[in-house]
């Protein structure tokens, strides 16, 4: 049997986008289930954030990331039951709550940086040797969509077939 989503070309690009990237994520997961790190690799990129930055509000983890706000609230409310991150009611606007990393996120941090730094290494050299200018690449994929949306060129695609048929 074949590889129904691959063969259905650039229509599928997303999910096998998806594919990837839950391949990639349960790999990592399993490493580090091997090796006892209770975390999880969605968290990743906020822990890191929360690491550079100290204080962050759910907003501002959504604009810094661009990931969308119910993701991160979902992902504040993990991280908190972990015991990874705390939130604290901002004092200027009382509506919003600030995440940081706690004692034990801070830790984590630290314990994780070999790990994280091999992992990029692992996947630098993936890439290398499969896709070395798919990072370029993908960059150039994320600025595209953002200058013109998927709906507009979706749009822009059937117009010209539907005027191309009324001739």
């Amino acid at each position: 049997m074949g590889d129904f989503v691959r063969d259905m070309g650039a229509a599928a690009f997303g999910t096998r986008l998806r594919r990837v990237s839950e391949m990639l994520d349960r790999q990592v997961q399993a490493f580090y289930q091997a090796h006892g790190i209770r975390f999880e690799p969605r968290w990743f990129p906020i822990v890191s954030a929360l690491r550079g930055s100290g204080v962050l509000s759910v907003g501002e983890l959504a604009a810094l990331l661009g990931i969308s706000h119910a993701a991160i609230s979902r992902m504040r409310g993990e991280l908190i039951a972990a015991g990874l991150v705390r939130a604290k009611t901002d004092p200027t606007d009382g509506r919003r709550q600030l995440l940081e990393l706690s004692a034990a996120g801070t830790r984590m941090m630290q314990t994780m940086d070999p790990v994280w730094s091999a992992i990029g290494h692992a996947t630098a050299s993936l890439l290398l040797g499969t896709a070395p200018r798919f990072l370029e690449d993908l960059a150039h994929f994320e600025a595209a969509l953002k200058k013109n949306s998927m709906t507009l060129r979706v749009e822009s695609v059937l117009k010209r077939e539907e005027s191309a048929r009324a001739r």
